[in-house]
């Protein structure tokens, strides 16, 4: 797909590439000191590869972009603030810089106990605009036309228009992906220069302008798999004596901008 490539999206199966539009896996996230990155990369690419999406950029590493939605007093970041063992996220995804043929992701994320639950519903990027003024939006042709993405969508323009969600943070990283090639339910990521922007517009999605970088010194390792994770990711998670934390980016992203949003409320 050009000018996007969510490959925690996609599966190999029979050596080719398919979309999926729903999943569920566990994710382990850990912190981990950017000195260490060289070295954790030898050990990972020990076993795994780089996804066919990072081979194709330079440093293999591709730009990851996502507005998050919420509501007026923000009751997504208060459930995962508050700990709620169930709560969700809704999110507009893309990837890399803007071309003609950019298409989005309209995201449901809920999370049970450490299991994530994800569906998903693909469109051309100009229908992101849609969801603030009430128009029907349509799925990508030839790519997103599925009942599965019907439903998705349909459950997410539902839920924007019950809670009356609005955008609250982009959050901008740079990923480097990796996958297994005999086990597609285990993907290993390393997520860097994190930074996010306030109430953005759709508009905003592709700028760099303003944003807060919120991650360095650090990089987040996300470990994400369906069973059982594989015992030489345990003694790496061992050797570098990493501890597995509750990391949200969107939270995070909020958090770095409470300086402004305190003088907001004092105005």
């Amino acid at each position: 797909m050009a000018g996007c490539s969510d490959n925690s999206a996609q599966v190999l199966t029979d050596g080719k590439l398919r979309y999926v539009e729903r999943f569920e896996r566990k994710e382990y996230k850990y912190y981990v000191p950017g000195a260490l990155l060289a070295s954790l990369r030898e050990r990972v690419q020990n076993h795994m590869v780089h996804d066919p999406f990072c081979r194709n950029h330079p440093a293999n590493r591709y730009v990851v972009r996502s507005i998050y939605l919420d509501t007026d007093n923000l009751l997504f970041y208060y459930e995962k603030m508050d700990g709620q063992k169930y709560r969700k996220k809704l999110r507009v995804r893309v990837y890399d810089d803007l071309t003609e043929e950019s298409i989005a992701f309209l995201e449901i994320k809920r999370k049970v106990d450490d299991t994530i639950l994800k569906e998903r519903a693909l469109i051309d990027w100009p229908e992101a605009f849609k969801l603030g003024n009430g128009a029907d939006i349509q799925l990508a042709k030839d790519r997103g036309e599925t009942e599965a993405g019907r439903i998705t969508r349909d459950r997410f323009i539902y839920l924007t228009k019950r809670l009356l969600l609005e955008p609250k943070a982009l959050i901008t990283y740079e990923r480097e992906a990796f996958m297994d090639e005999e086990n597609p339910d285990l993907r290993i990521t390393f997520d860097m220069n994190v930074r996010s922007y306030y109430q953005p517009t759709f508009e905003q999605m592709f700028e760099e302008k303003d944003l807060r970088a919120f991650s360095d010194p650090y990089f987040i390792l996300e470990v994400k798999f369906s069973t059982v994770l594989p015992l030489w990711m345990r003694e790496v998670i061992r050797d570098y004596r990493l501890h597995q934390q509750s990391i949200s980016k969107y939270c995070l992203g909020l958090d770095s901008w409470q300086d402004y949003t305190s003088k907001m409320d004092q105005a």
